[in-house]
């Protein structure tokens, strides 16, 4: 209420007029941080707007290449029980992201009768754990392969490049 209160007609408008309520959430998180009077922000703080900022690339990511699917929506994919999707997240054979109140799984991995192939090979090459930096490995361009983004080779069926990618992704150093 206080964001609201204290934010212009227009910009208060275009936050309510966002398309679901996290995007309203965000908007009007964004505009109080820009213009810095509608929250208290400890303007000192750079974790502020990191926090802000990283926030910002989870959601892109959770809306990019159609999506993050329930446990249901993926398990009736997969033709399998919401409890054997969870077997299959805790065994790191599907892509996941911990989004709070339960588990999101990004759509980029399902192809038409069932997972993309590749999916599983790519996800036991990961040296990292963190599930939002593997979906990033995934969503983002890669020097390693020339720059093109790993979901991309996959579809293409270049599992064997996206594999040595995804398992030297992390480290520091040459590649």
């Amino acid at each position: 209420m206080r964001i609201a209160e204290r934010m212009s007609r227009d910009r208060l408008k275009a936050a309510v007029e966002a398309s679901t309520d996290t995007d309203v959430l965000f908007s009007s998180l964004r505009e109080a941080a820009a213009i810095g009077s509608e929250i208290e922000l400890d303007k000192h703080d750079p974790l502020t707007e990191a926090f802000l900022r990283g926030s910002e690339i989870k959601r892109g990511m959770l809306k990019t290449e159609g999506g993050a699917l329930s446990a249901r929506q993926l398990a009736d994919h997969l033709s399998i029980t919401p409890q054997g999707l969870g077997r299959k997240r805790t065994r790191n054979q599907v892509f996941w992201l911990d989004v709070g109140d339960g588990y999101a799984y990004p759509a980029f991995q399902v192809g038409k009768s069932g997972l993309l192939p590749g999916i599983r090979k790519v996800l036991d090459a990961f040296k990292i754990n963190d599930p939002w930096m593997r979906v990033n490995f995934m969503l983002t361009g890669d020097r390693r392969l020339g720059g093109k983004r790993p979901i991309d080779l996959l579809r293409k069926g270049e599992v064997d490049d996206v594999v040595r990618a995804a398992a030297a992704y992390g480290e520091h150093g040459a590649a």
